[in-house]
């Protein structure tokens, strides 16, 4: 085994080989490897990071690893052994990776040196991993060949060799397959899926009850309470679940005279937007999914502040009690319905005023700009009676100094 770290002169640069934590975890309870394998193919899982700008002890490598491990099951194979080169790149042929080269060498005799961990393959999460330059394809092809390996790029096994063993040379161009610009797409998806396995702070534009970031004093965006927008979110996700409609929380924010997180006024789809979010109570949606541990399977609270339910009265069983009356064709904030699930379907109702929802007011507002709020048919009664039925702006403020006489 290899390994260049040097603890009294710490470096992100390294290369080191060892066993795989499952399985060492087995050997220290004095299993077997056989035993531990159970009939899977034994697997190299192999990470390398060209520039490491994370914090931490090779937090890449080690995502690298995870994904690795999982799709090794997919192919009912088994990850026994890493191999790591950190913060060192393989497109410069005057860099040596060392383990890169012992790997090849382990693959070549079908075992590692040391331990004599058996190995019949690499699985890594993309041959840019493995290799750039014509030369470290070739040894990594005859490698594979000679030791009747497998290689695994994510979840696809591919095939290096013909049947007979000889080296295909296909793959040698590092521009062959698909574009770089898909390729990086991919590895920002992946990393996305990371950080939210982990519970890292959001990304994206602050959000209404949260702080912005800041460079100095150096402060992360979405991450910590803004304490006078706070109490105003906790409010509307408490209306809500006491059966309050949307437009009445909007029509309630709106009075308040509070703005929304980019200075302007709250509309319907703002506020359900916010309120059917899961970031309030630590949770977030990845592929149409709360995101949960892979071992309890509860959900993963991320590193931001977030809703208490001692202190705020509403937790993640108030979200889901609010998403179960989210009645739309897709659920909100990307939630996708069980397999199944019919979609729910609104009666059939006819409109006693035609153009109730369609027309629009055209009163200034207070900012001399045209309303051009929905108009909404009511039916006249008292000593409006005489004049019919009419229609009525919907905007709260200006039913505020709307006549109460005479017709709409």
């Amino acid at each position: 085994m290899i390994d260049s770290r040097n603890p009294v002169r710490p470096s992100k640069t390294f290369s080191r080989s060892h066993v795989a934590p499952a399985l060492q975890a087995w050997w220290d309870e004095g299993g077997t490897v056989e035993g531990w394998l159970r009939g899977r193919r034994p697997l190299i899982s192999y990470a390398r990071i060209s520039a490491d700008r994370l914090d931490g002890d090779a937090v890449g490598i080690a995502r690298q690893h995870k994904h690795n491990a999982r799709n090794a099951e997919l192919h009912h194979c088994a990850v026994v052994l890493h191999y790591e080169d950190n913060n060192i790149s393989a497109g410069k042929p005057e860099v040596e990776r060392p383990a890169f080269i012992q790997m090849c060498r382990d693959l070549t005799h079908g075992r590692e040196e040391e331990t004599g961990v058996p190995v019949r393959g690499c699985i890594a999460v993309e041959r840019e991993r493995v290799w750039r330059l014509p030369d470290d394809v070739m040894r990594f092809q005859d490698a594979l060949a000679l030791g009747d390996g497998i290689f695994i790029e994510g979840q696809t096994a591919l095939d290096l060799t013909d049947g007979d063993g000889t080296v295909f040379a296909g793959l040698v161009d590092p521009g062959v397959g698909q574009a770089e610009g898909t390729k990086a797409h991919r590895r920002t998806v992946r990393s996305a899926a990371d950080r939210a396995e982990e519970g890292k702070v959001y990304g994206g534009p602050r959000r209404f009850g949260w702080l912005g970031a800041s460079r100095d004093p150096f402060r992360l965006g979405n991450k910590h309470k803004d304490y006078a927008e706070w109490p105003y979110l906790i409010g509307m996700i408490k209306m809500r679940s006491a059966g309050c409609s949307w437009r009445g929380i909007t029509a309630r924010m709106n009075k308040a005279k509070v703005s929304t997180a980019r200075c302007g006024r709250w509309t319907e789809q703002a506020v359900k937007a916010l309120v059917t979010n899961p970031a309030w109570w630590g949770g977030r949606i990845l592929d149409g999914e709360i995101v949960t541990d892979a071992a309890t399977g509860k959900p993963v609270i991320g590193e931001w502040d977030h809703a208490d339910e001692q202190q705020d009265g509403v937790s993640y069983e108030t979200w889901k009690s609010i998403m179960a009356g989210v009645n739309a064709g897709r659920l909100h904030r990307g939630m996708r319905r069980e397999m199944g699930a019919t979609p729910p379907t609104d009666p059939l109702r006819t409109r006693p005023y035609l153009s109730s929802g369609v027309l629009r007011c055209g009163r200034m507002n207070d900012f001399d700009e045209i309303c051009n709020s929905k108009l909404t048919g009511n039916k006249a009664s008292g000593r409006n009676a005489k004049y019919g039925d009419y229609y009525r702006c919907g905007d709260p403020k200006l039913q505020r100094h709307r006549p109460k006489s005479g017709p709409g």
